[in-house]
C-alpha cells in the first residue's frame, strides 16, 4: 500500500499577490486613458466647430416654440381652478345689450329645480 500523498504547503501568495496588482495597475490605466481619450476628443472638436456667433451669445438660450411644456404645473393648475371657479360661482354678464347674464351654478340648480325641467 502506498502512503497517502497531500501538497507540501498552502498557495504562494507572490503569484497571487501579482496578479491583484496587475489588475489595479490595468484598472488605473485604462481610467486615465480614457479620461486623456475624452480631452482629446472635446479639443478635436472644439478646433473643427465654427466659432459662436457673437449674437447668439448675447440672445441668451433660444426659447422652444410653442406647445410649451409648463415651468411651474401646480400653480398653473391653481391658477386654472381659480378662474373655472370664478366663472362657474360669480355672477357676470354674457351679453348686456341682449340682457343675459351668467349666475352661480347652484343658483342655476336652485331655479331649473323650481321650474321642473330643463334650462332655456
Amino acid at each position: 500500500m502506498t502512503a497517502a500523498r497531500h501538497e507540501p504547503r498552502d498557495v504562494d501568495p507572490r503569484p497571487v499577490a501579482l496578479v491583484g496588482l496587475a489588475l489595479a495597475v490595468g484598472i488605473v490605466l485604462t481610467g486615465l486613458g480614457g479620461w486623456a481619450l475624452l480631452r482629446y476628443y472635446e479639443a478635436r472638436d472644439a478646433r473643427r466647430s465654427a466659432p459662436q456667433n457673437p449674437v447668439a451669445a448675447t440672445l441668451g438660450e433660444p426659447i422652444p416654440p410653442e406647445p410649451r411644456l409648463p415651468d411651474r404645473p401646480l400653480l398653473d393648475l391653481q391658477r386654472l381652478r381659480a378662474e373655472e371657479n370664478a366663472v362657474l360661482h360669480g355672477y357676470a354678464w354674457v351679453d348686456r345689450s341682449a340682457g343675459r347674464v351668467r349666475i352661480p351654478i347652484e343658483r342655476a340648480m336652485e331655479l331649473v329645480a323650481a321650474r321642473g325641467g330643463a334650462a332655456q
